[in-house]
């Protein structure tokens, strides 16, 4: 399996202490007047992963003999696994009612299910009931030893799930998660969801009976996701494949896909290159990302350069690990890092994504303090291969149940991710949320740009130099005259372009956020030494561009970081004088009215006296308001408010 969705179902067969005969393995659902026959093959379709036929099973089992406590136990771990947590919880209390000391990891299991309900005082009286049992006489002692060594093992971290649980303020959400519906999500596993940058293709892995992964594909229209298909057999196949993750240029895809001719381990990382939409080819990554190790869930930045995936390989700190590489101008891959303890733990790291800013990593771990079976988390990059400490992404994005592979758009705002949470269609199913402004990436503008001869408009394959203040990205343009870039928004910056065949290129701009749902077209024009011409490189029909700067509670303030965006925009009015400015400000709606509107007008002309301090005419600014309050209705969240707190500097021409 590509993945490292994980299943309590192998351990089932330590606690029915009943054999299989030849026959009954071949039957996946009979009718029969023995329970403890419909008991047996029962089991024999827990083994297969065949888990709503075992239940059905089950049923038949249980309506043969009403009070057969050891059926009941099994009802409980099947829906437990089925993610039908209430129904689980059922079961298992009805297995207590009829037989108390039956099973001793039943209560383990049954303080599971009562998490997943958020019914923590349920959950906690469990697990304290799991440990008084230990070293007590019950039926299943000896045939669960076992599944207790291993309980005995999550003990802890069961028990740090409930506290973590008990501290969370669930009137005080933080987001507000969105089901993709029943179109999208069925009653199989839907997870690792990618999408394109314009919102209108989503692709993500379905697994089919708790064995078979796949990836399907599904088109926005109209408004409304359309039923999903498989992907052609250039990427699926008998085996298994997933995780496919999108290039921010949408113009190919990374996927795991595990034993193909030539794989090195059982599951390796594979490049689709897609052309006008369809699957041109598929091959293999090159270098040392595939081991002999599981490889899988990879995470490409924005460049192309370099490659977050996760591993079990050798030197990591136990489970599977988050690992990164980078791409050598022969075009293979180097020797991966391992991310280290600032993220990995002794247990499972999985699923990296990393935003188009290049330093915000979203990930699944089961080793670091959350609700349950893995929650999601945020860290950025805080030097060479040094992390910040992982952010729990909080309630309700993180549940007691599996959350695995969150996706943000190219906005920094919208994200995709898989939960098991109750609600949904059962399973892991596919859920929205806009991400809360502490949750999000840095803002990005992307750049999709081509270079061409200004003469004869053919394509240039060049070097570009983009400058900002100390920093210098990189890009190369390929045959097609055409590179793809994502650059901090909100700043100003210097293309450079120093090729012996053409002048050299110098243009500075400005660059704005924006929610990236389109790339900003940039179009590059060189010319020969003989004809020496200037143009900006942004099209003429760009004629607004909006910055914001934001300010602390009750505050006019300019604090450092709007200082340094100031001197940008400052820098790019000095080289392009013809945009005139409206400078409005706003507050949150905390206060009183009469306040906030001088606040806010405040707020606008500190913005203002610093332009025409460093030198910008002052018949350029042609408004300067303060609106008060954006938004005088309802109570608002700390972030929303944030938000509000601004000035808005529109510039026009």
């Amino acid at each position: 399996m590509f993945s490292k969705i994980t299943s309590t179902l192998p351990f089932l067969t330590l606690i029915l202490f009943l054999s299989l005969s030849a026959n009954a393995q071949k039957i996946e659902y009979v009718k029969t007047n023995s329970a403890k026959e419909s008991l047996q093959i029962a089991q024999g379709l827990v083994n297969k992963g065949k888990l709503k036929k075992a239940k059905r099973q089950i049923q038949h089992c249980i309506k043969i003999k009403p009070n057969f406590a050891v059926a009941y136990r099994v009802l409980g771990n099947i829906n437990l696994e089925l993610s039908l947590h209430e129904k689980a919880v059922e079961a298992f209390e009805k297995s207590f009612e009829l037989d108390d000391k039956i099973s001793r990891a039943a209560y383990f299991e049954c303080a599971k299910a009562y998490m997943h309900l958020y019914k923590i005082d349920l959950a906690q009286f469990h697990l304290t009931k799991y440990e008084q049992m230990k070293g007590t006489r019950y039926a299943n002692a000896k045939l669960e030893s076992a599944l207790e060594i291993i309980y005995d093992d999550e003990l802890e971290f069961m028990k740090s799930n409930v506290a973590f649980l008990n501290e969370i303020d669930f009137d005080n959400a933080v987001a507000e998660t969105v089901h993709l519906g029943k179109t999208i999500n069925s009653s199989y596993d839907e997870y690792l969801p990618t999408i394109t940058s314009d919102g209108n293709y989503l692709v993500f892995t379905r697994k089919i009976n708790n064995q078979d992964e796949n990836i399907f594909f599904s088109a926005l229209q109209d408004g409304q996701w359309t039923p999903p298909r498989q992907m052609n057999d250039r990427i699926n196949s008998e085996f298994n494949e997933g995780m496919a993750k999108f290039r921010t240029d949408g113009k190919a895809f990374y996927f795991s896909a595990c034993e193909r001719p030539g794989a090195m381990g059982g599951c390796d990382v594979y490049l689709a290159v897609l052309e006008n939409g369809n699957v041109h080819h598929v091959e293999r990554l090159q270098g040392y990302i595939n081991s002999d190790f599981w490889d899988s869930q990879p995470s490409v930045t924005c460049d192309g350069k370099t490659i977050y995936f996760a591993s079990t390989r050798e030197g990591g700190h136990g489970g599977s690990d988050i690992w990164v590489s980078h791409l050598r101008k022969n075009g293979q891959w180097g020797q991966p890092v391992n991310l280290g303890p600032d993220v990995n733990t002794p247990r499972d790291e999985e699923a990296p994504f990393i935003a188009t800013d290049g330093k915000t990593l979203y990930f699944t771990s089961t080793g670091l303090p959350g609700q349950g079976d893995g929650d999601l988390f945020m860290t950025q990059r805080a030097g060479k291969n040094r992390w910040t400490t992982p952010k729990n992404m909080g309630y309700p994005i993180n549940s007691p149940t599996k959350e695995i592979g969150l996706y943000v758009q190219g906005d920094g705002k919208t994200a995709y991710f898989a939960s098991a949470r109750p609600g949904g269609q059962g399973m892991l199913d596919l859920y929205s949320v806009e991400l809360p402004l502490h949750l999000r990436p840095d803002p990005m503008v992307h750049i999709d740009a081509r270079i061409f001869d200004a003469e004869t408009e053919e394509p240039i394959s060049t070097e570009v130099k983009i400058l900002r203040n100390d920093e210098t990205y990189y890009a190369k343009s390929d045959k097609e005259g055409k590179f793809f870039t994502c650059l901090p928004g909100n700043k100003g910056y210097s293309f450079l372009i120093e090729d012996h065949r053409f002048e050299n290129f110098v243009q500075a701009n400005f660059l704005p956020a924006q929610d990236n749902a389109l790339p900003l077209l940039v179009k590059i024009p060189l010319v020969s030494k003989k004809k020496a011409v200037v143009q900006s490189i942004i099209p003429k029909e760009s004629m607004e561009k909006r910055v914001q700067f934001f300010f602390g509670f009750g505050s006019s303030d300019l604090t450092d970081e709007t200082y340094y965006e100031l001197d940008d925009l400052v820098q790019m009015l000095n080289k392009d004088p013809d945009w005139e400015i409206e400078i409005v400000g706003y507050t949150d709606n905390v206060g009183d009215i009469n306040f906030n509107r001088k606040l806010s007008k405040e707020r606008a002309e500190h913005i203002a006296g610093y332009l025409i301090e460093k030198g910008i005419p002052e018949t350029k600014v042609i408004k300067k308001e303060g609106r008060g309050a954006l938004s005088t209705k309802g109570a608002m969240n700390e972030d929303d408010q944030k938000m509000n707190r601004r000035v808005d500097v529109v510039l026009r021409k």
